[in-house]
C-alpha cells in the first residue's frame, strides 16, 4: 500500500508499506503480508489533529452483550488499535479515554451523562480537531441484525464524505453492504466542530457478531478499516483543495 504523507513543516515524503498491513500487537506494531493489495492515498496526513471516541466508559457500560459482553470494553480495544494507526500515519491522534473511566463528575448518572457527552466534544474543541470519530457497538431487539454501520449529521458535508469513506472499508471487512446514514439526534454529531462521525463497530445483541467483536484480530481489521476510511476521506479533501 502505497501512501504519500505530508509532514507538520508542510515537507512530503512518501512511505512506501508494499503489500503490508500493521497490526498492533503487546504495545508494538507487527508487519504482515496482507491478502490482497490495496492502493490507498492520504494528504497533509501529519498536519491533521484526529480525535478518537471510544463511546462510553466508568459508570456507563453502553450496550451489554448476549454473553454479557460490554459495549466500552469493545470501543476501547477498537480505539487504542485505531490511535495506533493514525500515529503511524504521521498525525496526531488524541484520545478521549485511554481507561475505563467516563468524563463525568456528578453523582447523578442523567447528568453525569450529560457532563461527560459535554466534555468529549469541549475536548476535541480544545484539540482543535480536524476530525472527530466517535466508536461505539450496536444492539437491538432483532438479534438477527449484524455488521458495522457509520452515521454522520444529516447537515454535515464533510462528515457525510467521512461517513462513505469509512462505510465502505468495513463493508470489505466486514464482508457487507451497509450504507452510511445521515443522522441529526446524535448528541455528538450535532455539536461536533469539526467534521465528524459515529462508527458503531456490530450488533452486540448478535451472538455470533458479539463473539467476533471480542477477538482481538477483528478489531484490529476493524480499527485497520475505519483507519483506511480516514485516509481516503482526507486524501479526497487535500485532492480537491488542489
Amino acid at each position: 500500500m502505497l501512501f504519500p504523507f505530508s509532514q507538520p513543516g508542510g515537507t512530503k515524503r512518501r512511505l512506501l508499506l508494499g503489500l503490508l498491513t500493521a497490526v498492533a500487537v503487546a504495545g508494538g506494531v507487527l508487519w504482515r503480508a496482507a491478502p490482497k493489495a490495496e492502493i490507498s492515498w492520504t494528504w497533509s496526513m501529519g498536519d491533521k489533529t484526529i480525535v478518537i471516541d471510544a463511546g462510553h466508559g466508568g459508570v456507563d457500560p453502553g450496550a451489554v452483550g448476549t454473553n454479557q459482553t460490554l459495549e466500552k470494553n469493545v470501543t476501547l480495544a477498537v480505539a487504542k488499535y485505531l490511535r495506533n494507526y493514525v500515529e503511524l500515519g504521521g498525525a496526531k491522534a488524541v484520545m478521549v479515554r485511554e481507561e475505563d473511566k467516563d468524563l463525568g463528575e456528578s453523582d447523578g448518572l442523567l447528568q453525569r451523562k450529560r457532563e461527560d457527552l459535554a466534555r468529549r466534544i469541549q475536548l476535541a474543541a480544545d484539540a482543535q480537531a480536524d476530525v472527530f470519530i466517535s466508536v461505539h457497538a450496536n444492539s437491538f431487539p432483532n438479534v438477527k441484525l449484524t455488521g458495522p454501520q457509520t452515521f454522520y449529521h444529516a447537515k454535515s458535508p464533510e462528515g457525510k464524505a467521512l461517513a462513505q469513506a469509512i462505510q465502505q472499508q468495513l463493508n470489505v471487512v466486514a464482508g457487507t453492504k451497509r450504507v452510511a446514514k445521515g443522522n441529526q439526534d446524535l448528541f455528538i454529531l450535532k455539536k461536533a466542530h469539526s467534521a465528524a462521525v459515529t462508527v458503531e463497530l456490530g450488533f452486540l445483541s448478535n451472538a455470533e457478531e458479539e463473539q467476533k467483536l471480542n477477538d482481538p484480530e477483528y478489531q484490529q481489521q476493524l480499527a485497520w478499516g475505519i483507519y483506511q476510511g480516514l485516509c481516503r476521506y482526507l486524501g479526497s479533501q487535500a485532492a480537491a483543495a488542489r
